[in-house]
């Protein structure tokens, strides 16, 4: 079957490869010059397979509240004169309560323990066929700081909530976390780290560098790209797409993936739909690992953090900036990053001056899953986006996913709760 992709992300390069595997001819069209250039440029690294509960929660409101014009506040809300964005904020406000978030983790884990089996599946593929690439890839598990008792606790609770599906969570100790990971002793001895929360299964790497890398192996595959290039419009034809239009070209498919994070969704409405994700920002920081650094992925729960090693360079990710399509980086946001992770390990405060910053802006839906779904009124049209912070975690699982659908077979997993017109996002 002759198929096009739209979007060169993380989303975009594992379908097209998927799809190469099962013998389509494939093209994948971007506008940026390269794959993997957006969300997942710079992002923390982790491949939280059970790092996956939805950012909506009790408490999160007030939190929000309470660091209103605070500019080192994790979370910052720049309101506008948008309809999107205050129907993104008021769905995000009612999934913000226990029933709602436990519903969603179940179904996340769903997904990201499917996306990990096929993630590594293909990691033995390429090995076997030669195409092995190093991505920093390191499997040493992803360790959650908790800083009080309240939040091993609330830990314990997840562990019970989730406990039917043997995710592979423990708690671990004061002592215990540091043992697994010691340059968290600094930590410890400060009185700030209560314990953790571990997932041993749970890997790290660098997403930019394997993006780019499978979409080489992909062109060997016979995928074309077509970077560089903007979408104009679209040729219909009786509840089917025909063709997409890149200024004066058109590239014709039977069947089209819309795997766009944020620069789709005015695309989506030209198609006569709307996607329910919203564009939040996120900052990472980027420097040389100094001696002594950690080894184990880390998130900290207290500074709103994640902290991956991605060989020899340490890389810091956070804060969420619900401000519209603005791509500038604002060095105070971004410093703020650099601060968290100089808090959390004091060594890093001598590659301060080496640090590299970065900002993107994440396809964010309100209940925290994506959307894998044929898209409304095409028979041809499917969606594979608005992953969020989970994108290079559930890549492969949501690949594999949309492949199923295409194909007309039993899939793996139940794309139900995965569905674009699901009650979670249309309340």
């Amino acid at each position: 079957m002759q198929l096009a992709v739209l979007g060169a992300g993380l989303a975009g390069v594992t379908t097209a490869y998927r799809l190469a595997e099962e013998g389509h001819d494939v093209t994948v069209i971007d506008r940026r010059e390269g794959a993997g250039l957006e969300t997942s440029f710079a992002n923390g690294g982790q491949l939280g397979f059970r790092e996956v509960s939805p950012w909506a929660a009790p408490g999160v409101p007030w939190t929000a509240l309470k660091m209103l014009g605070n500019p080192d506040a994790p979370f910052r809300w720049k309101p506008r004169a948008e309809l999107d964005q205050w129907r993104w904020l008021a769905a995000f406000l009612l999934r913000c309560n226990t029933a709602a978030r436990t519903e969603r983790e179940r179904h996340n884990l769903t997904l990201g323990l499917y996306s990990q089996k096929e993630f590594e599946a293909l990691l033995k593929r390429l090995e076997g066929e030669g195409a092995a690439f190093d991505f920093a890839h390191r499997k040493k598990g992803i360790l959650r700081l908790l800083p009080d008792e309240r939040a091993v606790e609330e830990a314990r609770a997840e562990m019970a909530r989730l406990e039917d599906m043997k995710p592979g969570l423990d708690v671990l100790g004061a002592e215990a976390c540091v043992a697994l990971e010691p340059a968290l002793a600094s930590l410890h001895q400060r009185g700030k780290l209560a314990g953790g929360l571990y997932a041993a299964g749970d890997q790290s790497g660098d997403a930019h560098v394997f993006t780019r890398a499978l979409a080489k192996h992909a062109e060997e595959k016979g995928v074309r790209f077509l970077l560089g290039r903007d979408i104009t419009g679209f040729e219909e034809e009786k509840g089917r797409l025909k063709a997409v239009r890149l200024g004066k070209e058109e590239v014709g498919a039977e069947a089209f993936v819309f795997c766009l994070g944020v620069g789709g969704l005015g695309l989506a409405k030209k198609l006569g739909f709307r996607l329910p994700f919203y564009p939040v920002k996120g900052y990472s920081v980027s420097l040389p690992a100094p001696e002594g650094a950690p080894e184990v992925s880390l998130t900290d729960e207290d500074r709103r953090i994640v902290v991956s090693n991605l060989n020899g360079t340490l890389r810091a990710a956070g804060q969420a900036e619900v401000a519209g399509f603005d791509t500038n980086l604002d060095r105070t946001r971004a410093k703020s990053v650099l601060r968290a992770l100089e808090a959390l390990f004091p060594a890093v405060e001598g590659k301060a001056e080496e640090a590299e910053f970065w900002t993107g802006l994440r396809p964010m839906t309100a209940d925290g899953s994506p959307l894998i779904d044929k898209a409304p009124g095409y028979r041809n049209l499917y969606l594979n986006t608005g992953h969020g912070t989970l994108g290079w975690t559930l890549a492969m699982g949501s690949a594999g996913l949309i492949c199923d659908l295409i194909e007309g077979r039993k899939t793996a997993i139940d794309p139900a709760p995965f569905a674009l017109r699901r009650p979670s996002l249309f309340p």
